[in-house]
């Protein structure tokens, strides 16, 4: 049964296996593509919230925090562009 599960796959491209290093860069990516992910929800969740809020003093904080959580997203995007070019 082994010799014919052995010729079955003697013409399927074999995959080779990832050195540690880019076995972390990959799960590094995908933990960037998460944060990322999460931030641009907190983002649009300031942004309702001030919306919603009635003082002015909130609104402006929730609104300084929306800013702050999109330059961050804009900063995760490039580093993650950076890491895909290498």
């Amino acid at each position: 049964m082994l010799s014919i599960f052995k010729a079955m796959n003697a013409n399927k491209p074999q995959l080779r296996e990832f050195d540690p290093a880019t076995i972390q860069r990959i799960k590094e990516g995908a933990y960037l593509v998460k944060v990322i992910s999460e931030t641009q929800v907190a983002a649009r969740k300031c942004d309702f919230y001030a919306g919603n809020a009635v003082d002015q003093e909130v609104k402006n904080a929730f609104a300084d925090e929306a800013k702050l959580l999109r330059q961050s997203t804009h900063a995760l995007q490039q580093y993650y562009e950076s890491m895909t070019m290498e």
